[in-house]
Order: structure tokens, then sequence, then C-alpha cells
């Protein structure tokens, strides 16, 4: 399966100071969808569920499952409607 990586530099805009890079200007939308991923990460609890499923081999399973399904065309789509 292949895997698109959505936060790259190469799909916002870049500011360069000579050669090199200082800045990468995102959108405000954008914005708040990375502040919100990173407020969670960091504020995250541990959930006894979490240890119970990477005990299991059903991760394993699920994962590789997951892995022989074909992408999405639509992907970030998808994503939205979550």
């Amino acid at each position: 399966m292949a895997e698109t990586n959505f936060w790259t530099m190469d799909r916002f805009p870049v500011v360069y100071e000579g050669d090199e890079v200082k800045a990468i200007l995102v959108d405000v939308t954008s914005f708040a969808q990375m502040e919100l991923i990173i407020d969670n990460l960091l504020n995250r609890e541990e959930e006894p569920e979490d240890a119970i499923l990477a005990a299991s081999d059903v991760l394993k399973q699920l994962s590789a499952q997951a892995r022989q399904e074909p992408p999405s065309a639509d992907w970030e789509r998808e994503i939205d409607e979550l």
C-alpha cells in the first residue's frame, strides 16, 4: 500500500533566506488541524484498551489486512468526512 504524507514541505509555501529554509507558511485550516493533532497527542491519557490491543495479535492482523487493501483514490476527502 502506498502511503501519502500530507504534512510535507512541498504542499506548503516555503520562505527562504539565501539558500536556507526559514519558514513554512500554512493556511489557518491546516494550522488548526496540526494544533488539534499535537494537542491530542500531548494530552492523551493511557487507555487500558491500547495495552490489551498491543499485547494481542489482533493489531498485527489488522495491520496486515489493511496493507492488502488498495489505497483510496481520494483519501483526503474520506478523512475529512470522518
